[in-house]
């Protein structure tokens, strides 16, 4: 997991799926903890089930967004828990227990069936109209940061690993970096 650079980030997340190390670049823009492991989890789901398959497909994105959702909301545990209606003061609580976004909740509901479709539309509706699609209410917790690349710099001189890597200096310390990094 590393991060993009800035100017570079037009999308949340993407994976490049190498036999020597899977690997997922994270827009580093996205500040939001919940939101982000929803997307460390879907890109997961593209290097399980997809491995070289077009990206931006419905149906393969649709598949990573099912396998994201039972990842870290495994029907069994979360179904007797969640809402048939938004219940925000719930979806808040089930939130900070579960660590994912209220979005990733309503889209759990709904696929579950304990949502009807027109109340998880609604639900959306609402969190586009109080402005939560990028930043919803709550706790602020601290994204996840990388952690296995900046700890192999440590190992080589980031002189040697940007000739050997054949990457600008500036390049290689953006995505060796535990924070992102203007």
């Amino acid at each position: 997991m590393v991060f993009t650079p800035p100017q570079s980030a037009s999308v949340d997340a993407y994976s490049v799926s190498r036999p020597e190390r899977p690997l997922v670049l994270l827009n580093p823009a996205k500040d939001d903890y919940y939101r982000q492991r929803f997307d460390v989890a879907h890109e997961l789901g593209h290097l399980v089930m997809h491995g070289d398959e077009e990206p931006g497909n419905n149906i393969i994105e649709n598949q990573a967004n099912r396998f994201a959702a039972e990842f870290l909301m495994p029907a069994e545990q979360i179904a007797p828990r969640l809402p048939a209606r938004a219940d925000w003061q719930l979806l808040a609580q089930l939130k900070e227990t579960w660590g994912v976004s209220l979005q990733a909740l309503l889209y759990r509901s709904r696929q579950l069936g304990i949502m009807r479709d027109v109340t998880y539309r609604n639900a959306m509706t609402t969190i586009s109209t109080r402005g939560w699609r990028r930043r919803e209410p709550g706790e602020v917790v601290a994204v996840e940061q990388p952690s296995m690349l900046p700890r192999a710099v440590g190992l080589v001189s980031p002189q040697a690993l940007a000739e050997q890597s054949r990457l600008p200096a500036h390049l290689l310390s953006v995505i060796t970096s535990r924070t992102p990094v203007d």
